[in-house]
């Protein structure tokens, strides 16, 4: 039973390694990719959205979510009017 037991884990081993060996051999040369996250720009991932922070609550949104008044970016309508009062 050991024995069984053994040689599946083996085998098993062998599938991972081959299926890793397989997945590096597909990504692209590092002279042709950007190797850092912070310099990946929007283009390459259009689900990525520019956060902005509120001028009043100072809370992080989407930038499609707030409200831009006299350059400054506000959460809700009610902000805008806390902050002109």
């Amino acid at each position: 039973m050991w024995k069984l037991i053994f040689l599946a884990i083996i085998i098993w081993l062998a599938i991972y390694l081959i299926r890793q060996s397989l997945k590096s051999n597909q990504t692209p040369a590092p002279g042709n990719r950007s190797e850092s996250g912070a310099n990946h720009s929007n283009t390459e991932n259009p689900e990525i959205e520019n956060m902005v922070q509120c001028a009043s609550c100072h809370i992080h949104l989407p930038r499609s979510e707030a409200f831009l008044v006299n350059g400054k970016f506000y959460c809700s309508k009610q902000h805008i009017r806390q902050d002109a009062s």
